[in-house]
């Protein structure tokens, strides 16, 4: 039964075998589980009436006569087109063709398959659209009247940043020199087809790279999400202690390089443990929650909030001065106070330290600072911002 052991799409099989009927053979396929669904063709030169009733209690689907192979040929051409049409792509086509006759010739073999097609004449517009638009697939004629050429076309898309750069290109030329052809595939180009082009060919070339393309995409995508989950805090949704101390880290140190303000801001939830004993810990999820949704709500998009840890958040500041900063840490408790989770009254402690200008100091002294400044809040009552500017001094014994 290797037969069906492979991805078989149908099976044709004679009436008469030298080893058997195709009857028996085509009831042993339907035994496999992996033959259930194939198409049985049976091909016969018999004229016997009760064959059909034998045929369609073996399993075969349809019975053709060796006398007429040519209504053969035209059931197996219409269902590769029903199983393409089954298989249609869904996505977007950039074609560049300043024929008008070819460009509608391949704009409608290219729809056949299901494309989204954007038919330009030059490669001066095309590549301004692409760099505004999303395209799976670039198809161009490889000489083009204008400024740009098709090869310049896919060396220009080349030099762009991802995703852009790597959208699978499709070179069309009227030469048929393998010379040729090869220096087209080195300027950047997947894949060539020669003119006059084949609907088969296209077809398939193109079916071919938009999948490799898009399963691309979607590897890169579940690579892109798992990244954020090891970089998430889970309940809150905030970045984590990790993507703080690196990314934060980085774009903080870049700021102090520049001159500009930076500030790092620890907030602690005033007795959270009490909360957890009295109420339950799913409660307490609710109020990281709700905490880390007022923290979001109050960030611009240039601070980065994160969960540090339990009932403590963190954020950075950049580009706001010691004021700003003090001002953006008193409003911030006053709307987690506000927010009311599960009609629980919740306050913070914040600590806040902020770089003296000039300066550049790594995150741990900073971090180190403004957690100092946050045990000051609560020890001198809670609920309060408690702020602390980073001092030469303070750098030196924080590199100790």
């Amino acid at each position: 039964m290797f037969i069906v052991a492979g991805e078989m799409d149908v099976i044709c099989v004679e009436g008469i075998l030298p080893d058997g009927s195709g009857l028996d053979l085509c009831k042993e396929i339907r035994k496999h589980p992996s033959g259930h669904n194939i198409p049985i063709l049976l091909l016969t030169g018999s004229e016997d009436p009760n064959l059909g009733i034998d045929a369609k209690e073996a399993g075969i689907t349809q019975i053709f006569y060796k006398a007429n192979l040519g209504a053969l040929a035209d059931y197996i051409a219409k269902y590769e087109k029903a199983s393409r049409m089954a298989e249609a792509l869904i996505g977007n086509a950039l074609l560049v063709e300043d024929s008008p006759t070819i460009a509608n010739f391949l704009s409608e073999i290219l729809r056949g398959m299901g494309l989204t097609v954007t038919t330009l004449a030059n490669a001066e517009d095309a590549f301004e659209i692409f760099r505004k638009q999303k395209f799976d697939i670039v198809i161009s004629d490889v000489q083009l009247e204008g400024d740009l050429t098709g090869l310049g076309l896919v060396r220009a898309i080349r030099r762009l940043d991802e995703p852009y750069c790597r959208v699978p290109f499709l070179a069309i030329s009227g030469t048929t020199s393998k010379e040729r052809q090869f220096d087209v595939i080195g300027y950047g180009a997947n894949d060539f087809v020669a003119k006059p082009v084949t609907p088969k060919e296209l077809e398939v070339r193109v079916h071919n790279m938009v999948k490799h393309k898009q399963l691309f995409d979607q590897v890169e995508a579940q690579r892109d999400h798992l990244r954020r989950l090891a970089l998430t805090d889970q309940l809150t949704g905030l970045f984590n202690r990790h993507y703080m101390s690196e990314v934060g880290s980085r774009r903080m140190t870049e700021a102090m390089k520049h001159g500009i303000p930076v500030s790092l801001l620890l907030l602690d939830l005033d007795h959270f443990k009490k909360i957890n004993d009295t109420m339950g810990h799913d409660v307490g999820d609710i109020v990281l929650f709700e905490t880390a949704k007022v923290i979001r709500e109050c960030c611009l998009s240039g601070d980065i909030a994160s969960r540090a840890g339990g009932e403590e958040f963190c954020v950075t500041l950049i580009n706001r001065d010691r004021t700003n900063s003090i001002g953006f840490a008193e409003n911030l408790l006053k709307k987690i106070e506000a927010s009311l989770p599960e009609g629980i009254i919740v306050t913070g402690s914040i600590g806040l330290a902020t770089v003296a200008k000039g300066m550049v100091v790594d995150f741990k002294t900073l971090f180190k600072t403004a957690d100092k400044a946050m045990y000051k809040a609560k020890s001198g009552g809670r609920n309060r911002v408690e702020s602390a500017l980073v001092e030469p001094l303070a750098e030196e014994s924080g590199a100790n």
